[in-house]
């Protein structure tokens, strides 16, 4: 049981910097009353999280849910037709991944995205405790809504209804052609 945790622990530091981007969000945090309030909701919810995780026992699936998050990330960003080390490919893979997150991040300040963890880690949380058939469609939902998040256009000057059809169908091309 030990050796479980300290494999999960090395692959959490290792899978770190890309899971919470946290110095690229802390730029976007605007010191306010009204930010330093949420941002205070948002880790009491974390927090509250975690202390569901250790009441219904799952905390060590979320930690490999976290894994399985940042290795999809290195294989979404693993480098095609490169003739390279094994070493050199997983580092182009990280930095593909880390540069994906922080043109995304550039969107996000620091209380959205730790709202939008919140929300997850309760989710799998939940999910992990309810069954296997559950949490399996709450993560298949999770990377659903994760991916059109990704692809979601930047004009503000469609309608909602429209974002959200060019960002499902850009994902579905995304995934089409990475499958092929």
């Amino acid at each position: 049981m030990l050796l479980v945790w300290i494999v999960r622990g090395i692959l959490l530091a290792l899978l770190f910097p890309l899971l919470l981007p946290m110095g690229m969000l802390w730029a976007t945090f605007a010191v306010s009353p009204i930010g330093i309030a949420l941002l205070a909701l948002a880790l009491a919810l974390l927090a509250l999280g975690v202390v569901f995780g250790l009441l219904l026992g799952v905390l060590g699936g979320v930690a490999d849910v976290l894994i399985l998050f940042g290795l999809l990330a290195l294989i979404w960003h693993w480098p095609r037709g490169v003739q390279a080390s094994l070493l050199t490919r997983l580092h182009l893979a990280f930095r593909g991944a880390r540069n994906g997150l922080a043109r995304q991040a550039r969107c996000l300040t620091l209380i959205d995205f730790s709202f939008c963890l919140v929300i997850v880690l309760i989710a799998v949380v939940l999910s992990l405790s309810s069954g296997l058939l559950q949490f399996l469609a709450t993560i298949l939902i999770v990377l659903l809504v994760i991916g059109v998040i990704w692809k979601w256009p930047r004009s503000p000057h469609l309608p909602f209804v429209r974002k959200f059809r060019l960002a499902r169908r850009a994902l579905w091309e995304d995934l089409r052609s990475r499958f092929r």
